[in-house]
């Protein structure tokens, strides 16, 4: 029956059904196959996704120590969702990896001694060449040593990319920062200039809008009868993917002194920004837009308090927002938790790990590591 169904109905048809499915669907007949296989296609589905919802199509990766790589559907978590809630990803050459970044449906992970660009939903991956103008090790130590690094997309070279940075750069006005290009599958180093102030900034940048996104904290230093005093400030620095430039892009919302900045996040195509306080509190701010200025909404403030042990808490992260309205946080980096705002009740699902060190939110694409490019702004 399908031969008698015009090729462009087909693929309208395709377009509309979820990665997963369409993975299963290769093996219907060698026209799906060459059809759900094609870059052309993967990117036109990739573009209607941007278009409409995409938290039914993200998911959770996480990693730990003496465990593979795991995703977390928190949409079945909550009910909401088919199929089994947490998956386990074997990649041959990884074991505990890192998590440097993920866009596209594309996850970047480092390991002991490489890199490879993986996608959960088809488990594609690819292993990525070694740069020949530094140290590996340097490299690999920095992505588990407090360096800063991520992934990303660059709409203007139409490519994906990996930024790391190449020693201490934080306290200097121009720092190396290693360039790994998809397209080309080359590394190259550049210099970028710093602002000339000294900042704290480490870990795995967030890839909002066309850049990487870190929190940092600006150290501003004063002297008084002997004394030095740190009178700094946070606020979100971003590196511009096509510029290949650091700037400073949003402030942080104010809060009062008991707060600190703990991390930024994605939900759907919107960048939040969360706090923590001392009696456990947890706050968060959402903005969908870009540039100094942009405003931030309140979106959530939770006292955990009432349901957490304060003699054993170390740490609740706010990770995504259900459909039905529900947070998922990971709670002490052992397990996930399904918070309910309106009756202050939850749910703990344990994810059969020691411990979970690495995360990310990633979409559920066709997108191939073998393409190059390939994505939609």
């Amino acid at each position: 029956m399908t031969e008698s169904i015009p090729e462009e109905v087909i693929v309208e048809i395709l377009l509309r059904l979820p990665a997963k499915s369409l993975v299963r669907f290769k093996c219907v007949c060698k026209r799906w196959r060459f059809l759900i296989s094609d870059r052309a296609f993967a990117k036109s589905h990739l573009q209607r996704l941007k278009a409409g919802d995409l938290i039914p199509s993200q998911r959770i990766i996480v990693g730990g120590p003496n465990s593979p790589l795991k995703t977390v559907d928190y949409e079945a978590l909550d009910g909401g969702g088919e199929g089994r809630m947490v998956v386990a990803h074997g990649i041959k050459p990884l074991w505990e990896p890192c998590i440097v970044g993920s866009c596209d449906g594309l996850v970047c992970l480092s390991g002991p001694s490489n890199f490879v660009i993986y996608n959960p939903t088809t488990r594609e991956y690819i292993e990525l060449p070694s740069p020949g103008f530094v140290d590996q090790a340097t490299l690999f130590s920095g992505t588990r040593n407090g360096s800063f690094y991520g992934f990303g997309y660059d709409s203007q070279s139409d490519d994906y990319k990996i930024a790391l940075v190449v020693g201490d750069v934080v306290e200097v006005e121009n720092g190396k920062v290693a360039i790994f290009s998809l397209k080309s599958c080359s590394w190259r180093m550049i210099e970028v200039p710093f602002q000339d102030e000294e900042l704290d900034l480490c870990g795995q940048g967030v890839y909002w809008k066309g850049a990487l996104h870190w929190h940092v904290y600006r150290h501003v230093y004063w002297h008084f009868y002997g004394h030095v005093y740190d009178a700094g400030e946070s606020a979100i620095m971003s590196f511009d993917l096509s510029e290949e430039k650091f700037h400073r892009v949003l402030p942080v919302p104010e809060v009062d002194e008991d707060t600190r900045l703990l991390g930024l996040e994605i939900h759907g195509a919107n960048l939040f920004i969360y706090n923590g306080a001392h009696d456990l509190r947890i706050e968060a701010w959402i903005t969908d837009e870009y540039g100094i200025g942009a405003p931030c909404a309140k979106w959530f403030n939770i006292d955990c308090s009432a349901f957490i042990n304060c003699n054993t808490f170390s740490g609740m992260i706010p990770l995504a927002y259900t459909r039905s309205g529900k947070f998922v946080f990971l709670m002490e980096k052992r397990q996930m938790i399904l918070f309910d705002l309106e009756d202050n009740t939850y749910k703990d699902y344990h994810l059969g790990m020691a411990g979970v060190t690495e995360y990310a939110i990633y979409l559920e694409t066709l997108i191939s590591p073998y393409l190059g490019g390939g994505a939609v702004e």
